[in-house]
């Protein structure tokens, strides 16, 4: 569905909220494929200098026009998986520095993926736990349209590709594993090449997996005093950030406040100044509803106590909204591909 100008689920796509390191390098790429900047930048207001100044912000349309032209113009679908390739520590501004010092990937996800608004990325990233593995999910903060694989293709090679650089070890090596919710290309050669066997597609949610016997190693380039100092920069620049949050992400926090008797749709709609159906709407072209994130809200929280707590099966049935332990039990199941218990019995294994 195509989006109406400034209309995009309280994230508007004129405001200048995009620093200009990965844009920079999203030029480079492009102009190394052979294309024109003039034709690149036509209509955006943009002139290849200002690409190199580091005071520069692009908005999502901007950028939305230089990755649509691009993808025209170099005839090459897989061009998100040649720009996810070539990111770096260095082209993250605040984060480069907190994930480069941090002393185990658990630290660097967990801290970074809270300040990912420094990076203006046009997915929004979450931690799930899985039960062998820590997923980061992408989903669509702004309607992508035709640019959707790109941005999942640039993001997931790119969080890859940075775990590779932390880690010192190859994204095979490692046995990251790749997922994508649309169907597999005809060619699968390049993602082969950079992922390695275990990518899949038409899948559920786009998601990199972690192993979780990965999370708690020590870095290679761990050092606690600079993550620290790394950290305080990052909340600094946050706090200077005036990236909204997300509809799903908005909606999320007010389920989780109140997942034990979650509010209605319509409900959510009033508290958001919204109708329901311009709720239903925006969330439609986000590729989401209200059914999807209470469900995600639901057993995310579960997992988190099963985790973190030694809380009874039946109180965290209750706490993650469900009037019946075994409704719930069967729900897990169907969602994690075990019981609460054998997840629950995994995690201490894997922390043991």
């Amino acid at each position: 569905m195509r989006q109406e100008p400034g209309s995009s689920s309280f994230i508007s796509v004129t405001e200048l909220l995009v620093p200009v390191a990965l844009p920079a390098l999203l030029m480079e790429v492009l102009l190394e494929q052979g294309l024109s900047a003039d034709q690149l930048l036509q209509g955006t207001e943009l002139r290849l200098e200002h690409f190199s100044h580091p005071a520069t912000k692009l908005s999502y349309r901007q950028l939305a026009v230089i990755i649509s032209r691009g993808l025209a113009l170099s005839g090459n679908p897989r061009l998100g998986l040649v720009f996810g390739s070539r990111i770096r520590l260095s082209h993250l501004a605040e984060l480069g520095a907190l994930y480069g010092s941090a002393p185990t990937l658990r630290h660097a996800y967990e801290v970074g993926l809270k300040h990912q608004k420094l990076l203006g990325s046009a997915l929004d990233m979450r931690l799930v736990e899985r039960p062998k593995h820590l997923a980061i999910i992408a989903s669509k903060l702004v309607p992508l349209e035709e640019r959707y694989y790109f941005n999942q293709e640039s993001w997931l090679m790119g969080i890859a590709n940075q775990t590779s650089l932390s880690m010192e070890r190859s994204v095979t090596e490692m046995e990251l594993e790749v997922e994508f919710d649309y169907p597999a290309p005809d060619d699968l050669q390049l993602y082969h090449q950079l992922f390695g066997k275990k990518v899949r597609f038409g899948q559920e949610y786009c998601q990199v997996l972690i192993p979780r016997a990965l999370l708690d190693q020590r870095l290679p380039g761990a050092c606690p005093t600079e993550f620290k100092i790394a950290i305080q920069r990052c909340e600094e620049a946050s706090a200077q950030n005036r990236a909204p949050i997300s509809l799903p992400e908005q909606i999320r926090i007010l389920l989780r406040k109140e997942l034990h008797a979650p509010p209605s749709v319509e409900e959510i709609a009033q508290r958001l100044n919204l109708s329901t159906r311009t709720l239903n709407r925006r969330l439609d072209e986000l590729d989401c509803n209200y059914r999807q994130l209470l469900r995600e809200v639901r057993f995310e929280t579960a997992a988190q106590l099963l985790q973190g707590t030694a809380l009874p099966i039946a109180i965290i049935a209750q706490r993650a909204g469900f009037n019946d332990a075994s409704n719930f039990v069967k729900a897990f199941r169907e969602w994690a591909g075990t019981t609460p218990n054998r997840y629950r019995q995994h995690i201490e294994d894997q922390k043991g």
